[in-house]
């Protein structure tokens, strides 16, 4: 039976068809590379050159998205000449490019869609060194609207660059004003913030924007789920002891989020337990988002969004309630609400917000939908459909649960095949993957390697404001550098929230075996099937035969995800 192909052989069969929308990578400068192999040292290839990294992006490969311009157009042409362009410039200022970043057919105008080479290389930046362990100081690119079009990207590139003193951004060919507060301005505006936010944010910069003195007492307003009402006679303010009936499902409900659970998922099992909200009324997904993100389960509070921190240390304030979370668990729920779609993590003022990233972190109705791609030759005779199948219900006289997965193409449409038999092929396929790749697997842990670097940045931060307070710094020098020092300092923390969230995520399967899949819910099983598989090629019945015929599995062909070992699992568990 055929369940796989070499990825090289699927890819003359698909005749160049994409499964995914763009592609990324990055790898380090061939001349680099030679020069290590023939004996020489970083620093001899380096000379008195800078060292720094090259970017580039393209939003469209027409090479890919137009199956006509395809048959005269090289994949990848635009991103080629952006780094042609840029070895020109890099020569211009004395820089020697030692790694090459690349996110191609993948644009930077929708916040929903992640660039990893952008991220990869903003990391890098920050911590001024690729992962060979050679230093960097700046970036190229042939303009900034390749770097960042979004101020939230713009924002990260900008702390990456500015992390030390000494960093360099050039595009257009010549020194971009990023360190100034002017430079920074101009950034923001041309990321798109409006005047209003550019305001804010210049008041921020020049005059250290004034902080809230809090004293740690809970807030007021309504009782919140899991904590006790007022009550005077015993001199107990709102939301200040935990309620010993309701607090143990806050718990449930932490546990199950950091286990993967879907929102609506917990919800559902919340009410099915009898628990219903503060209000009185059933759980929903929103619900319980909102208050799983509230930082006050772990002893903070926010205003309009912001954590409130004290005004001398810049730490956040704790406040004197009784907490039923740790500060750790309550950020990973928060970067997971990023992650499915919330822009901050945390309630603003309503919730929602679109579901961003692949098909296996969308909850969808069906296990597949999303993962399937038509394998039904296009009518050109030019390779295949490959559009998304989708689950829909089609039910019978005689089976009134009917479902197919079929093609959803309005040109094609050719394709389809019986949802539960799909299933059941496409499961016991990942699951016995799965086991192969993690039943074994340690948890492993990797040091964060910027600690020493934010320690010493927060002494420093410390240092000027006790010298600033004993009158030994003046105030034009602590607005003009502590700014900067907290940017500093926000990046690297934010760099090792990702860290922690990326650790985590490789090691949610370690030790995994077939028992734990009848206990995830779709959202845990589809961010699973996304760890094995790209996408499965369904191929249409072949002419002649009946469609009542016996399911065949040799007419779907899966394209595999190659796991942190290069396949090594997964693979031979497909194959």
């Amino acid at each position: 039976m055929l369940l796989l192909e070499s990825s090289k052989q699927l890819s003359k069969q698909l005749l160049g068809g994409y499964v995914m929308a763009g592609t990324s990578r990055s790898y380090l400068n061939p001349d680099l590379v030679r020069a290590l192999s023939e004996g020489q040292t970083f620093e001899q290839w380096l000379g008195d050159r800078i060292p720094g990294i090259d970017y580039a992006r393209i939003s469209g490969d027409q090479a890919v998205r137009s199956s006509t311009k395809a048959k005269t157009r090289e994949k990848g042409v635009g991103i080629r000449h952006q780094h042609e362009g840029n070895g020109e410039v890099a020569e211009e200022h004395g820089i020697a490019i030692v790694r090459f970043y690349e996110d191609n057919n993948i644009t930077a105008a929708d916040p929903d869609i992640v660039r990893p080479s952008f991220r990869e290389m903003t990391r890098a930046m920050l911590h001024r060194k690729v992962p060979e362990g050679f230093p960097i100081r700046a970036v190229i690119a042939t303009e900034y609207e390749r770097v960042w079009r979004l101020p939230e990207d713009y924002i990260r590139f900008r702390r990456a660059v500015i992390s030390e003193p000494d960093g360099v951004f050039i595009e257009r060919g010549k020194p971009y004003d990023i360190h100034s507060v002017g430079g920074n301005i101009v950034g923001l505006v041309n990321s798109g913030v409006s005047e209003g936010e550019v305001s804010k944010t210049k008041e921020r910069i020049l005059r250290n924007m004034r902080r809230r003195a809090q004293d740690g007492t809970t807030p007021g307003g309504r009782r919140r789920f899991g904590w006790l009402a007022q009550d005077p006679r015993e001199g107990r303010a709102v939301n200040m002891e935990l309620n010993p009936e309701e607090a143990p499902y806050v718990r449930k409900m932490i546990d199950w989020a950091l286990e993967g659970r879907a929102w609506k998922t917990i919800a559902r099992d919340l009410n099915e337990l009898g628990s219903v909200g503060a209000s009185g009324k059933p759980w929903s997904g929103e619900t319980v988002r909102q208050l799983l993100v509230n930082p006050v389960i772990c002893g903070m509070r926010q205003v309009k969004g912001e954590i409130v921190r004290d005004a001398k240390t810049g730490e956040p304030v704790m406040g004197k309630w009784e907490t039923i979370a740790t500060v750790t668990e309550w950020e990973a729920i928060r970067d997971l609400s990023k992650r499915r779609g919330a822009q901050r993590g945390m309630r603003l003022s309503n919730g929602g917000g679109k579901v961003p990233g692949a098909p296996e972190s969308r909850a969808r109705k069906y296990l597949f939908s999303g993962f399937l791609r038509c394998g039904a030759p296009r009518k050109d005779g030019k390779g295949i459909c490959n559009a998304k199948m989708g689950g829909v219900r089609r039910p019978t006289q005689s089976n009134p649960n009917n479902a197919l997965y079929c093609c959803v193409a309005l040109d094609c449409g050719k394709t389809a095949r019986n949802l539960v038999k799909v299933d059941q092929f496409l499961e016991e396929l990942v699951i016995r993957a799965l086991e192969a790749e993690f039943k074994h697997a340690e948890t492993k842990s990797t040091p964060w390697e910027g600690e020493e670097r934010l320690t010493a940045l927060k002494t420093r931060k410390d240092s000027l404001e006790s010298k600033w307070m004993e009158g030994a710094v003046s105030d034009d020098q602590f607005y003009r550098l502590t700014p900067q020092l907290e940017e500093q300092i926000e990046a690297l923390e934010e760099d090792r929230r990702e860290h922690a969230a990326i650790e985590a995520a490789n090691n949610t399967f370690s030790g995994w075996d077939r028992s734990k899949w009848a206990g995830m819910d779709l959202t845990q099983k589809r961010m699973a099937i996304g760890r094995i598989m790209h996408a499965a090629i369904i191929l249409p019945i072949p002419q002649g035969r009946s469609r009542k015929a016996p399911f065949d599995a040799n007419l779907i062909r899966v394209i595999p995800r190659k796991s942190n070992a290069q396949g090594r699992g997964s693979l031979a568990a497909l194959g």
